[in-house]
């Protein structure tokens, strides 16, 4: 009669190759889990700034997306700024508001720095007494606070955004 069940080395050997697989997939889940990360938070800051321009046509309004503390990795504040300050005050409508982002470095140029605003006509403009400042457009740049690629969201004139890939090299400009 045969012996049922595996022998001690057979378990070894079973655990010495699970091993060896599971070593090579953690790195590569890993690297997985902060691509889509940072595809979340690019896509969460799209959504405000696409939700902004709409709002702002909608309502025929100046809408702003404020960035919280002045900084965008701190999260970010939309509202209609009715009185044209570019400060949440008064009978001002809160409409969204995002906390910190985990993991991820944004960076904006000057233009786009600490807020987006929008008038009614869906443009991009600075913060003036009624939408009679510059227009607004900027970048800004989504990557892994580790090494990895990215996003730079690139609002044009008419207040419309696109979607542009960071390698890693540009990506690790980012301070």
């Amino acid at each position: 009669m045969k012996p049922k069940g595996f022998s001690l080395i057979e378990l070894m050997v079973v655990l010495v190759i699970s091993a060896i697989i599971i070593g090579f997939a953690v790195p590569s889940f890993f690297s997985l889990l902060r691509d889509i990360n940072t595809k979340v938070a690019m896509y969460e800051l799209l959504r405000a700034i696409e939700s902004s321009r709409s709002l702002a046509v909608t309502s025929n309004n100046r809408t702003v997306l404020l960035a919280n503390q002045e900084d965008w990795e701190q999260g970010w504040t939309l509202f209609i700024d009715k009185n044209h300050d570019g400060e949440l005050n008064g009978e001002e409508t809160l409409k969204l508001q995002k906390k910190a982002l985990n993991n991820v470095k944004i960076s904006a140029n000057t233009h786009v720095e600490k807020y987006i605003s929008f008038i009614g006509t869906g443009e991009g403009r600075k913060l003036g007494p009624n939408g009679s400042g510059a227009f607004q457009v900027g970048t800004i740049k989504i990557c892994p606070d580790t090494e990895g690629t990215g996003y730079a969201l690139v609002i044009s004139r008419g207040g419309r955004t696109r979607i542009k890939t960071l390698t890693t090299a540009e990506c690790t400009e980012i301070n």
